[in-house]
């Protein structure tokens, strides 16, 4: 099979943005189970990875993050963030739809994101996106405690399903999705990777600027040719 491109989005503040119902679900959570619904507070979600920053807030409330542990907040998480979607859903990012739709017909489209698999598919499902993803490779937040080693995971994933991959790009809206991109960029041989910086998210534009991605556009409406013409 001949070798292809893949193209991996970030889901918050790049495919949508949920109105912070990931945060307060989080907060609930960790409340309803350990008494602490300010386990959270001070800490940042924009490009972080679920599994690292449990583990982060545990640690600093002197809680073991055990798997057991993590595993139950990350199922009352699930079941909070399902009713919390319903009152406070966000919106999708204008022109996911028509952007993953044409780079589908021009690669293999995935997704690389911070968040556990499951929540993912919540967040997809409540904005009407699932269909674009069914079945896709990808990373999650479950998948590596740091987000500079989700690539490598997608990428191993891809080519167990086709074979080889000559090019990833990553789409994201945080310095984190960029740094992530170099980082796969610096371990994989023989695979080109490109970061799609959208400034649709949590971070400034002068934000996205300073951390160096390859290309930076305003949102997959405009940036849509940009991101199809590394195809």
């Amino acid at each position: 099979m001949a070798p292809l491109s893949l193209v991996l989005f970030d889901i918050d503040g790049t495919l949508l943005n949920s109105g912070g119902s990931g945060r307060r679900a989080m907060s609930q959570a960790a409340g309803e189970l350990f008494g602490r619904p300010d386990l959270f507070d001070g800490l940042s979600f924009a490009g972080a990875v679920d599994s690292s920053i449990v583990a982060l807030a545990l640690e600093a409330a002197h809680l073991p993050p055990t798997p057991r542990r993590v595993g139950r907040l990350r199922a009352r998480y699930t079941r909070r963030l399902i009713r919390g979607l319903k009152t406070h859903k966000g919106e999708a990012c204008p022109g996911v739809r028509a952007a993953v739709e044409a780079v589908g017909l021009k690669a293999e489209v995935g997704l690389l994101t911070g968040n556990w698999r499951e929540a993912a598919r919540v967040k997809l499902a409540t904005h009407g996106l699932s269909d674009l993803f069914d079945g896709c490779v990808g990373a999650y937040g479950g998948d590596a405690m740091d987000r500079n080693h989700l690539v490598p995971v997608a990428v191993h994933r891809a080519c167990r399903r086709w074979g080889e991959v000559s090019r990833v790009i990553v789409v994201g809206d945080t310095p984190a999705d960029v740094r992530c991109a170099q980082a796969g960029a610096a371990v994989l041989t023989g695979i080109q990777v490109i970061s799609v910086a959208v400034e649709t998210g949590f971070s400034s534009p002068d934000e996205l600027r300073a951390s160096g991605p390859d290309h930076q556009v305003q949102d997959l409406v405009s940036g849509l040719s940009t991101l199809l013409a590394q195809l």
